[in-house]
């Protein structure tokens, strides 16, 4: 499996997984010229800028949320504002930054999906 490929199939697992959790999915891979918000979902009245980091199990412990870093969290914060800015919320509107881990055995092809809600402050 390629990386692109266990990327692509993190994201859908994780906009399962929101579904399933009864969030709204509002936009998927929104690009700007220095990054993209993997998935853009809202329940009940916050929204939800979630960055989905998958990765193969390959016997380390190192869980993939663990790759965003202070330089992620920050180009997620500023993301997350220009798309606020752009689609005309108001500078108060309930948001927070999430994150999704996922680690898959690809020998098994079994998931493990992490949940990290509001993981980024602002």
């Amino acid at each position: 499996m390629t990386t692109k490929e266990l990327g692509d199939m993190g994201e859908d697992m994780a906009c399962e997984y929101l579904v399933e959790k009864g969030y709204k999915i509002l936009g998927r891979n929104y690009k700007i010229t220095f990054g993209e918000i993997d998935i853009i979902s809202k329940k009940e009245k916050v929204i939800h800028f979630v960055e989905v980091k998958a990765m193969a199990d390959n016997g380390y412990n190192f869980s993939p949320e663990e790759h965003v870093d202070y330089r992620k969290q920050r180009k997620l914060r500023q993301m997350a504002q220009i798309w606020l800015d752009k689609n005309k919320y108001k500078q108060d509107v309930a948001h927070q930054i999430d994150i999704i881990g996922i680690l898959v055995n690809q020998t098994t092809r079994v998931a493990k999906l992490h949940y990290f809600p509001n993981a980024v402050g602002g």
